[in-house]
């Protein structure tokens, strides 16, 4: 995966590109919450597993989850797996390290059921999405949690193609660099430096330019390995 998060100076390279794209939407999302909803990875000490009517994120998951599989004809399927993923989302944050720039395996685990939920929200929405619950998937899918660049693509997309911003679409470029889409990535790297002031445009083309070396730094290195793989001898055979 581009940016391993094992070597150190590559986990320093990311959290230096997320904080600086988190100050770009002006601390509106990727460490410090999404838009006032109390979701995000700096409110973590605030994420206490339970929500303001004491019941626990995770039952109140369990609840909407057990609510959307079990619908009365009245029932709002989509709200109940879009409360669902969010809950899920919540409890796996009160179990993220920001000295680590992780989820513990409780938060994991969280996650990947709110990525369940999120997938049965995506098969029920009107075209319409929760862009406050899309960009929550987008973290959730980012380095440092589920680890799945290609979904988190997908989540920023849709919210591109709803909330057309310069933030947005650096979100996406950066998402797609990680997941090695370079046409998407490029494509959102120009339209995320057309929509920004000119001093975020320069710092943004760094970003970009940093993350693009890196993607081919990483795909030459697994060829290489790939390479060596195919010519070691297998153990066993003459």
């Amino acid at each position: 995966m581009l940016f391993d998060l094992r070597a150190t100076g590559r986990r320093r390279a990311v959290k230096i590109v997320y904080v600086f794209l988190a100050f770009l939407i002006g601390g509106g999302l990727v460490l410090f919450g999404v838009g006032g909803s109390g979701f995000g990875l700096l409110n973590a000490d605030q994420n206490k597993g339970s929500g303001g009517s004491g019941v626990s994120y995770e039952d109140q998951a369990a609840k909407a989850e057990k609510q959307a599989l079990n619908p009365k004809p009245t029932t709002n399927v989509e709200a109940l797996w879009a409360s669902a993923a969010k809950n899920r989302f919540q409890a796996a944050s009160a179990g993220f390290s920001t000295q680590a720039g992780s989820y513990t395996e409780q938060g994991v685990a969280q996650l990947k059921l709110a990525g369940d939920a999120w997938q049965q929200y995506l098969k029920v929405n009107n075209g319409k999405p929760d862009l406050i619950l899309t960009k929550l998937m987008a973290q959730a899918y980012g380095t440092g949690a589920l680890g799945q660049p290609a979904e988190a693509v997908r989540a920023w997309q849709i919210v591109v193609a709803n909330e057309s911003t310069g933030p947005n679409y650096a979100l996406l470029a950066l998402s797609a660099y990680l997941a090695r889409n370079k046409k998407v990535a490029d494509a959102a790297a120009r339209q995320a430096i057309a929509l920004s002031p000119k001093k975020q445009a320069n710092m943004l083309r760094a970003q970009f330019t940093a993350a693009k070396a890196q993607a081919k730094a990483e795909q030459r290195a697994a060829a290489a390995q790939a390479a060596q793989q195919q010519s070691s001898p297998v153990a066993g055979l003459p």
